[in-house]
């Protein structure tokens, strides 16, 4: 653990000669670099990675490999693994498990879920690799907060993150408007217009939230603000919990900013708003004990790529590592290294082999 661009190596290793009776190898096609990646690889995140014995020439050292999400191809089985065949497509049932930001990968039966080909047939490998995460949060967030009704409002920060996308197009799809709050920037109007594209009512900066104009604009809406979805955190969270209409909630399932969610006793008290939390991660180990949720899950990621396949929900924009593309492990090391760095600007995806 450690800062990525210190700790971040790229090795080659032999796959076993044979497999378990329980393990299955799989080829991984593409993997996303999520924040939480980041803060996993710094040891800051709740779920750790499966570290082991990695030798590289004369060196042993404890390693993980990095990445919680991606999708990959099986290409063989252990003997006694079930429901899952050379050519099927799967991602890790939670994170932790295994590492995805690599070319192949040899692990348990039960670390895998299962992708139908009929759910990724004529779909870019990414758009399955980035489906655990961002969609499926903001899927989550718009179905188990509260009922929203067709016309009902949400408002949120971090509008342009992966979440926020995927919160604006899934509103769009099921009749709710958004209300969508963004840092100020030198390129406002052209992300306005992006936003809008995809489905977003409305485009405010967090600069523009505690206006008069934007507070007028907000209380003549006409039809109640049901949530707000925070992943910030800060006075521009507090800001944006004051336009909840009575009986809201205020979901946090982030804080980029790192400061605190606070919420004045008012609020509770005469708006009876509540606060909740959300971690995808956790939603995906309860659902492993919950055939309800299991069943939710299922239909959750049905739903969002048959949007995908009908052009109705597209994922955010990504700069695509191809790897190894012909190149060795140090040749690589630089554009594993740019891939997994803060601030890098557009967020990074692996697509591996040739």
């Amino acid at each position: 653990t450690g800062d990525p661009q210190s700790v971040i190596r790229v090795v080659e290793r032999c796959l076993p000669d044979k497999l378990s009776d329980d393990q299955v190898l799989v080829r991984m096609l593409a993997a996303p670099v999520n924040p939480s990646d980041l803060n996993q690889i710094e040891g800051t995140y709740p779920v750790r990675g499966t570290f082991d014995d990695v030798v590289t020439g004369s060196d042993t050292m404890k390693a993980a490999v990095g990445g919680n999400e991606g999708v990959g191809e099986v290409m063989n089985v252990g003997n006694s693994v079930s429901g899952l065949a050379a050519g099927d497509w799967v991602v890790p049932r939670q994170s932790g498990r295994f590492g995805t930001w690599c070319t192949h990968t040899v692990t348990s039966a039960q670390s895998l879920s299962l992708v139908p080909a009929s759910w990724w047939a004529g779909l870019d490998p990414l758009d399955v690799a980035c489906l655990k995460v961002n969609p499926c949060t903001a899927y989550r967030l718009l179905r188990d907060f509260g009922q929203l009704d067709r016309g009902d409002y949400v408002i949120q920060n971090g509008a342009n993150s992966g979440v926020g996308r995927a919160v604006i197009q899934l509103s769009r799809q099921w009749g709710i408007r958004t209300i969508n709050v963004v840092r100020d920037r030198a390129e406002l109007d052209e992300l306005q217009q992006e936003l809008q594209a995809l489905g977003a009512d409305i485009v405010v900066t967090d600069k523009q939230l505690g206006s008069d104009d934007t507070k007028r604009l907000l209380k003549s809406l006409g039809a109640p603000i049901r949530l707000g979805f925070n992943c910030v955190g800060g006075r521009t969270t507090l800001q944006m919990t004051k336009f909840i209409s009575s009986g809201g909630c205020l979901v946090s399932y982030g804080g980029m900013s790192r400061q605190p969610v606070t919420m004045p006793t008012s609020l509770l008290l005469f708006k009876n708003l509540s606060a909740r939390g959300f971690w995808m991660n956790r939603w995906y180990v309860d659902a492993t004990n919950s055939e309800i949720l299991e069943k939710q899950k299922l239909k959750m990621w049905s739903d969002i790529l048959e949007l995908t396949r009908s052009g109705l929900f597209v994922r955010q924009p990504l700069a695509v590592s191809r790897w190894p593309n012909g190149l060795d492990a140090a040749e690589a090391q630089p554009a594993v290294r740019n891939a997994v760095a803060w601030g890098a600007g557009l967020k990074h995806a692996f697509v591996f082999g040739n």
